[in-house]
C-alpha cells in the first residue's frame, strides 16, 4: 500500500511540492526511465526500469486520487 511518504520518495520530492511540481517530476522521471529502458541491452536493466515506471505510475495515481493533481 502506498503512503504519502512513499509517494514523495518515489518522485524524489519534498512534502511541500505543488501539483505542478508533482506533474513535472513525474513526467521527467517517466521519460528518463523510458529512455534507459529503451537503451538497455540486458533484460535485468529493462525489467528494473519497467518496475520503476510502475512505481512512478502508482505514486501519480495516489496523488491524483488525493486530488493533489
Amino acid at each position: 500500500m502506498i503512503t504519502d511518504e512513499n509517494a514523495y520518495n518515489i518522485l524524489e520530492l519534498e512534502h511541500s511540492a505543488t501539483a505542478e511540481e508533482i506533474m513535472a517530476r513525474y513526467q521527467t522521471l517517466k521519460d528518463q526511465y523510458n529512455r534507459m529502458k529503451d537503451a538497455a541491452t540486458d533484460l535485468k536493466t529493462r525489467l528494473a526500469c519497467q518496475l520503476k515506471q510502475i512505481e512512478l505510475d502508482d505514486a501519480f495515481i495516489y496523488f491524483s486520487n488525493k486530488q493533489r493533481m
